[in-house]
């Protein structure tokens, strides 16, 4: 008896293996399967099938993923625009990037804006902030707290920080000057950091002072550590959930990134711990102050989106703005002769209320922020199902759920709107008779309801900084000057060695 069910066992053994293979088999088919037949129906019965894009862009979002992290997507688009000759472009199974510069009004508008497109903005990991939220009451109810704070009479309460930080870089910039070329894009970054944490959370990080010799800080390298991996974490939002839900401890060890950035959130939160049991110590008005019906987990998100929003973005196009003056001598001296006609006050400051008379300034800086967009990306949106028209673009009827996506560059560069010159720094646009219509094809800030809350801020510091500079130096690029490589990390960032700029004293 004890030989037969030995027997048995022996034979069990070869059957469950052969049952395993076959489930593995079948498992493995039906995968296949199931990957084809989904590839057929998003190639050829796909809602949006009937839009022209590259193929493998119809399929799934590695296409969309690779052309990001290539560096400049909107290059890569305004190609195949032109290739397949549509202003519809599939560059997702779902997804359409528009270049028809008539529809971005409709898109982004004040009165029945499209809704943002929740996995995009959920891959910054700062849900229900003023910048990510996709619900428009709740969005709303937000942008209410703080509108007070960022409008324009609540800028000028904040301009003595502009002015503060802008007199500390100057002398440590005359303390360089002369030993040193300046790469104005760390000491833009750090300016414009410094005065977004005053406003956000009313202390400071002393960054502009942080190195003895460069403009470098803490700070900016966790900036960019966390900015670098910006679309893996759009691509895989999995690994941002699973990060989110483990402790603090285990995610330093597993990612060195995100361990600098703890660095950051750590100063928000002992900045939020100081105002808590202090309140606010200066002289102007923050953020804190206009959040006291939020959690304390609330305001630390809201306070951090803010800094991230506000940092690099204006440090960008101040960036910016010097690359194409300096690269224009008669841009340049026309804009010295301008700022000659305002004089430092008995503070030795340059009001800003004086500046913005200034028409020549006003124009470079508009231009700045035109063809330096901080934000030249897609910001996706979905078409809403309660349009009283269907959406149509190229004749083609977009469907109700699809996401579509315009961005600053694709209308900034526009030739319609902006003439043959578009791709041209040229300020004297903004001094035409009829140049008041162009505000309204300046997207830098996005337009409509979900338009950046903090454009006075940036208006003001790009103004005040742009002033100091050109008014207290002479500057020039080097020699053997390289234009700096640009990147689209959702915000433009310039790689190393940013801008280097010869500063000589006018005075």
């Amino acid at each position: 008896m004890s030989n037969i069910a030995n027997m048995a066992d022996g034979l069990g053994v070869p059957v469950l293996k052969t049952q395993g293979a076959s489930i593995l088999i079948t498992l493995v088919i039906g995968i296949g399967t199931l990957h084809i037949v989904r590839s057929i129906y998003r190639r050829h019965f796909h809602p949006l099938s009937q839009f022209s894009g590259p193929p493998e862009a119809a399929l799934s979002t590695k296409w969309l993923y690779k052309t990001n992290q290539a560096g400049f997507p909107e290059h890569e688009f305004e190609r195949l625009h032109e290739k397949y000759q549509t202003k519809a472009l599939r560059i997702a199974p779902n997804e359409l990037h528009l270049s028809d510069v008539h529809q971005y009004k409709v898109i982004y508008s004040q009165s029945k804006p499209f809704l943002k497109d929740p996995p995009f903005y959920s891959s910054f990991n700062i849900d229900h902030s003023l910048f990510a939220e996709t619900d428009p009451a709740l969005h709303k109810e937000r942008r209410k707290m703080l509108n007070r704070l960022f409008s324009r009479a609540g800028i000028f309460k904040l301009e003595g920080v502009i002015h503060t930080k802008a007199g500390i870089m100057m002398k440590k910039i005359d303390r360089l000057r002369e030993k040193h070329l300046i790469n104005v894009y760390d000491a833009f970054r750090c300016l414009t950091t410094e005065v977004i944490m005053e406003f956000a959370f009313a202390r400071s990080a002393n960054m502009l002072e942080e190195e003895e010799s460069t403009f470098d800080s803490w700070f900016l390298r966790a900036f960019d550590s966390v900015a670098s991996d910006i679309w893996t974490a759009h691509e895989w939002p999995v690994l941002r959930r699973i990060g989110s839900c483990l402790p603090k401890s285990i995610v330093k060890i597993m990612n060195k990134k995100v361990a600098s950035f703890f660095e950051v959130i750590n100063f928000a939160e002992s900045c939020m711990n100081y105002y808590e049991k202090h309140g606010n110590t200066t002289s102007h008005p923050v953020v804190f102050d206009h959040l006291t019906s939020l959690s304390y987990p609330q305001k630390i998100t809201e306070a951090m989106d803010i800094l991230i929003a506000g940092a690099d973005t204006t440090a960008s196009t101040l960036t910016a703005a010097l690359l194409h003056i300096l690269a224009d001598k008669k841009i340049q001296t026309k804009l010295v002769q301008a700022l000659q006609s305002v004089q430092p006050n008995e503070q030795g400051i340059l009001p800003l209320m004086e500046l913005e008379k200034i028409g020549y300034l006003t124009a470079c800086v508009k231009e700045s922020l035109r063809v330096g967009m901080p934000v030249p990306g897609r910001l996706p949106r979905i078409v809403p199902d309660n349009l009283a028209q269907p959406f149509t673009v190229d004749g083609k009827i977009i469907p109700p759920g699809a996401v579509i996506s315009m961005s600053a560059y694709t209308m900034h560069y526009s030739e319609e709107l902006w003439g043959s010159d578009a791709r041209s720094f040229n300020p004297e646009r903004w001094l035409q008779p009829d140049s008041k219509n162009l505000d309204q094809y300046l997207c830098t800030f996005s337009k409509g309801a979900r338009m950046c809350i903090g454009q006075n801020v940036a208006f003001a510091e790009i103004t005040i900084v742009m002033a100091y500079i050109f008014q207290n130096y002479k500057l020039s690029l080097p020699s053997d000057f390289q234009r700096p490589k640009q990147k689209d990390l959702f915000t433009m960032e310039y790689g190393k060695p940013g801008l280097p700029v010869k500063f000589e004293a006018v005075n």
